[in-house]
């Protein structure tokens, strides 16, 4: 139990604020809940899994410098593709179009565990598997620390979207996503 509970708060601790979190926050403001708990669910699922089969490997194999590059660049692509999608929100407030997108939920699930390769979150939790080896332990408790912080942006999602324009949530993400990405690649080549 000790190592689920760790894992758990650890996770759930580290998540909130965090970037992914703000994804699933401007996500919830554009599709249904159940379909981005689904997708947030599947795609922590699998990340936390590669994370605690990873352990201390991926430190060992892989240079956290190389890894913030990456991810920055990760993040800065999303957040070109959320000012992308800005104005397709407007469009689809303007005209009162449904978003019927039938497998929304896998893109947000493959969204999801490419935006948490390299977080602090998946560091942690590569962190707690190397140190405590009790796998399915961590994995639960990192996966369910990740799905519990992200319910709370959905419902954030969900009430902002009565007050806030779609179009203002991805510009806000847009500007969260290009920030992080470039805070991220900054730290790439400064080595911390």
């Amino acid at each position: 139990m000790k190592s689920f509970w760790t894992a758990f708060l650890l996770i759930f601790v580290a998540e909130l604020g965090d970037k992914t979190q703000f994804m699933t926050l401007a996500l919830s403001s554009r599709y249904k809940a159940r379909i981005v708990l689904l997708g947030v669910t599947l795609g922590t699922m699998v990340v936390s899994l590669v994370s605690v089969a990873l352990g201390g490997l991926l430190g060992k194999v892989i240079p956290h410098s190389l890894i913030n590059i990456l991810a920055g660049l990760i993040f800065i692509v999303f957040g070109l593709l959320s000012l992308k999608q800005s104005k397709e929100v407007a469009a689809a407030e303007t005209n009162k179009i449904k978003n019927t997108h039938g497998l929304i939920w896998l893109t947000i699930a493959f969204t999801f565990f490419v935006a948490e390769l390299g977080d602090k979150t998946m560091l942690a939790t590569i962190a707690i598997a190397s140190r405590d080896k009790n796998y399915f332990a961590v994995w639960l408790g990192s996966t369910l620390g990740l799905i519990v912080s992200n319910c709370l942006a959905i419902i954030a999602g969900k009430a902002l979207n009565k007050y806030v324009t779609g179009q203002a949530i991805h510009y806000t993400a847009a500007a969260i996503y290009i920030g992080a990405g470039i805070l991220a690649i900054w730290h790439g080549f400064i080595g911390s």
